[in-house]
């Protein structure tokens, strides 16, 4: 009885020990797979006319030649 408990043992940490292998090789090729820090081309940065933030032109609310950081800001400076 004591071998066969032995044998069920060992089989289960050769299984154990297989499924962690196997799930190191399976992230390392994840990792391979995906590409490293993509370059984000540059954006131009404009400033808010009523409180002054710079924030990112595609983040902007564009009313005319000015530029706001909320459509809140943009709705107070036309009034």
């Amino acid at each position: 009885m004591a071998k066969i408990l032995l044998v069920i043992v060992i089989a289960g940490a050769v299984y154990y020990i297989c499924r962690a292998y196997a799930r190191a090789v399976a992230r390392s090729q994840a990792e391979r797979a995906v590409p490293r820090a993509q370059a984000t081309p540059d954006e131009d940065m404009v400033q808010c006319c009523r409180c002054g933030v710079h924030l990112p032109r595609s983040e902007a609310c564009v009313a005319g030649d000015a530029f706001f950081c909320s459509d809140e800001h943009r709705r107070l400076h036309g009034s």
